[in-house]
């Protein structure tokens, strides 16, 4: 079985709206990876479990410094394979499709849809933490890419 490619871009705003748009586009037909979403992520005693991803996409944006992700299956026999949502502690929002084939162009569709600027691709990795981050690795992603390209000359 390969592997996907993971296919990311920072969201220019945190909303629900952007979330939404996000999904109708790349994965009309999807389904969560869980039934519960438990606030604070990973914590053994939450404080809050929504049943729905729309419940926790409201809260997080609500709470812009509350970190989660939200993992989405989509039910279709092609790319994308998966659907991805990362709110991060610094306010951002990083948006995300797993793909098999054609990482660039599945770049550039995400960066067209979202009118983000910022995108990066890794394969099967998970993105940064923070928006910071996130620029970052994206920024040096980019400028190998310009250094690869001058290499190789005319």
């Amino acid at each position: 079985m390969p592997g996907y490619y993971d296919v990311y871009v920072l969201a220019p705003a945190r909303t629900a709206e952007t979330v939404a748009r996000f999904l109708r586009w790349f994965a009309p037909k999807r389904t969560p990876w869980t039934d519960e979403f438990p606030v604070p992520r990973f914590a053994e005693e939450p404080h809050t479990v929504f049943r729905t991803a729309d419940e926790l996409i409201a809260y997080c944006v609500a709470h812009p410094t509350e970190p989660h992700g939200i993992y989405w299956r989509c039910n279709t026999d092609r790319d994308p394979a998966y659907a991805m949502a990362f709110f991060t502690p610094d306010g951002g929002l990083i948006l995300g499709l797993s793909v098999e084939n054609d990482a660039e162009h599945w770049r550039a569709e995400l960066m067209d849809d979202t009118g983000s600027e910022i995108a990066w691709v890794g394969f099967e990795d998970p993105p940064p933490d923070t928006a910071a981050e996130f620029a970052a690795l994206a920024a040096s992603q980019t400028a190998q890419a310009r250094e690869r390209t001058r290499a190789a000359g005319p």
